[in-house]
């Protein structure tokens, strides 16, 4: 990760804090710290901040996506073919305990899933280059998307036995819980930022 990133990222994240607990209630030491994630215009009109928790980012949690002006990917410093993003950010969407490479997880219980072990604070970040064509930032925007949605699906299909379309347009109460659990389960944390030439 260069300087320059780095620096960025943690203007990012603290521009998204808004307080800091003085304690933390585990032991484990962060790499990176926000305390507001998902903080939308409608908490801000309500004033409404969530002081349960602090985010913590560990080095291994952060995915970063690095491309260039001619668009070549680099995820997590390893260069990837075009047509293999969403392969490729599938192996960190989807929790892989057993691989200390990959990003931390923990064990949630569910009304509809069961016992699950998910990502503990996965984040996904793009650096796209600021005269990559938009054509191309628009083709690998919408695989990044791709690849946690064919995630849920996969979630989906194996713990409901129904594809994630059926269970978004799904009015059954039933489905529309276990919609949101699917979303706590494997949220999308994701955000871009603009690199320099």
């Amino acid at each position: 990760m260069t300087k320059t990133t780095l620096k960025i990222l943690i203007i990012i994240l603290t521009i998204t804090t808004s307080s800091c607990k003085k304690e933390l209630e585990t032991i484990l030491e962060a790499d990176y710290k926000v305390i507001e994630i998902d903080y939308g215009f409608d908490n801000y009109k309500k004033n409404i901040r969530d002081k349960s928790e602090q985010f913590i980012i560990k080095e291994r949690n952060l995915v970063i996506i690095d491309v260039d002006k001619n668009g070549q990917i680099k995820i997590k410093n390893n260069f990837v073919e075009d047509s293999l993003i969403t392969s490729e950010l599938k192996k960190y969407i989807i929790p892989n305990p057993e691989n200390n490479q990959m990003p931390m997880t923990i064990e949630g219980e569910f009304e509809y899933s069961g016992k699950v072990i998910m990502n503990k604070n996965l984040m996904i970040m793009a650096k796209f280059n600021e005269e990559l064509d938009y054509k191309k930032y628009s083709g690998i925007r919408n695989k990044i998307y791709l690849s946690f949605n064919e995630a849920r699906n996969d979630f989906s299909m194996e713990k409901f036995n129904k594809t994630l379309e059926e269970l978004t347009k799904s009015t059954e109460q039933n489905d529309v819980m276990k919609w949101k659990e699917l979303r706590e389960i494997m949220p999308i944390r994701y955000t871009e930022i603009l690199g320099e030439k």
